[in-house]
């Protein structure tokens, strides 16, 4: 997993940073999404009438989260199944330096049982299709065929998006090798999922990670997008310095004359000062009512080329289906995998210019899956950020789809995870990575992964 000189166009301060930035943005969205797991917008509507959703520090203002049956078993600030997957990759791929994903099978099991090592909590909120795959009596032998037998016997559960949510970070390991991505993200997806539909996007999701931290095609010579460039160029990691990036949780450590924080690049250290300033947010501030947001965002349009170009290339994961041995799915029907690839398509086209809106996506409806959380994350993505306001901007994409309803916490994991790569750690919102539950712990997590790149 060590970073090769020359894969990338950023410096590994940036790299890392980003990497940081998509785990902990992850985990925010899961933590925020309980709130409304499960519930309509009519529901969310008369438990938190407009919002904000009371979150992260103590003081933070908004609607504190409903106590049902469901969310009673979660502490304040808490995340469930959807972080706690995403913490048990961080885990494998620390023991094993690579993904393997028989060894991920194998931790996945022991988890469904024991819950995460060192965590001290139990197992709450695996997805339905990851419990029935890991039951199966020859999960621990061969999940893949455990995996298809599932699918093929239980249709209510195809095209369920619980597998998305690890997809996001098998973009970081090999980011540099495109075909590594890919097959990592399938053997990690098809172990639980093997919907095609499933498959592609959590590969969309992982390419999509594994371009940004290449810093690939972040720039055009398209005249209509050099305005957008020349405003993107910070958020987007185009800089010259060595210094690591400060961290939303530098002023809140409390420390015994030591530094908490491991440094992940020794020589940066040594020939650099350190910039530890927090960014600028506040505990105080609501991101519903914060005038410095507008209500208006345009696509960005090299983002959106991005996305494009992604689809265009895995496209035949749905148009070919099981053409080609990597992406071998139970689904032989070509007439249905093409009008998945029509619905996924069509709805891109969508995320036009105009108010932050997702109520065309209808997240709250029966009908769930993997191209919904998938869209409602592409649109997240590549929302034009003013700059300046990422931090605000974060917190306001992450709120309002929140308050779709759903299945908010799985949208608003991989949505976190987008977003935390696109702007970093160090532009995450102090007071909700600092009001996570278990935040410190987290952060020896975090390091310890950063520190195999």
């Amino acid at each position: 997993m060590r970073i090769p000189s020359g894969c990338s166009k950023h410096e590994k301060s940036i790299i890392v940073d980003r990497v940081k930035g998509l785990i902990f943005g992850a985990i925010i969205g899961d933590s925020l999404g309980l709130a409304t797991e499960g519930m309509t917008k009519q529901q969310i509507s008369q438990t938190y009438g407009d919002g904000p959703i009371q979150f992260g520090m103590e003081e933070s203002e908004g609607i504190p989260f409903l106590r049902d049956s469901y969310r009673s078993s979660f502490d304040d600030n808490d995340f469930g199944g959807d972080s706690e997957q995403q913490l048990l990759l961080i885990q494998s791929i620390i023991q094993n330096h690579a993904f393997n994903y028989k060894e991920y099978a194998k931790l996945l099991q022991d988890y469904s049982q024991h819950g995460l090592q060192g965590l001290q909590k139990k197992p709450i909120g695996i997805n339905k299709t990851s419990q029935i795959v890991i039951a199966h009596p020859e999960f621990l032998i061969n999940p893949r065929k455990a995996a298809v037998e599932v699918w093929q016997t239980t249709n209510n559960l195809r095209g369920a998006s619980g597998a998305l949510v690890r997809a996001a970070l098998l973009g970081i390991p090999k980011f540099w090798d495109g075909t590594t991505v890919i097959e990592n993200t399938t053997d990690c997806c098809k172990i639980t999922h093997p919907d095609p539909r499933c498959i592609i996007s959590c590969v969309i999701i992982s390419t999509l990670v594994a371009r940004i931290l290449r810093g690939q095609d972040l720039e055009t010579d398209d005249n209509e997008n050099n305005h957008n460039n020349k405003k993107n160029n910070n958020r987007l990691g185009t800089t010259d310095s060595l210094t690591l990036p400060p961290t939303p949780t530098d002023t809140h450590k409390m420390t015994d004359g030591k530094e908490r924080r491991r440094v992940m690049d020794d020589e940066v250290v040594m020939n650099h000062q350190i910039n530890v300033t927090p960014p600028p947010s506040s505990p105080s501030s609501s991101c519903y009512t914060s005038s410095s947001f507008p209500g208006y965002l345009e696509t960005d349009t090299t983002l959106m080329k991005i996305v494009r170009s992604v689809i265009e290339t895995n496209k035949g994961i749905l148009t070919a289906p099981n053409s080609d041995p990597l992406f071998m799915t139970p689904e032989t029907d070509a007439t249905q995998t093409q009008l998945y690839y029509q619905q996924l398509v069509e709805t891109c086209s969508y995320f036009e210019d105009g108010p932050l809106d997702f109520s065309f996506l209808q997240l709250d409806s029966m009908i769930q899956g993997s191209l919904k959380c998938l869209h409602a994350s592409l649109y997240s993505f590549t929302r034009h950020l003013p700059a300046g306001q990422e931090t605000d901007s974060f917190k306001r994409i992450l709120m309002d789809l929140v308050m779709q309803g759903g299945e908010a916490d799985t949208n608003a994991t991989v949505t976190g995870a987008l977003l935390g790569v696109r702007l970093g750690y160090s532009n995450l919102p102090s007071e909700w990575v600092v009001g996570l539950k278990r935040w410190e712990w987290l952060e020896d997590r975090v390091e310890d992964f950063c520190s195999l790149l």
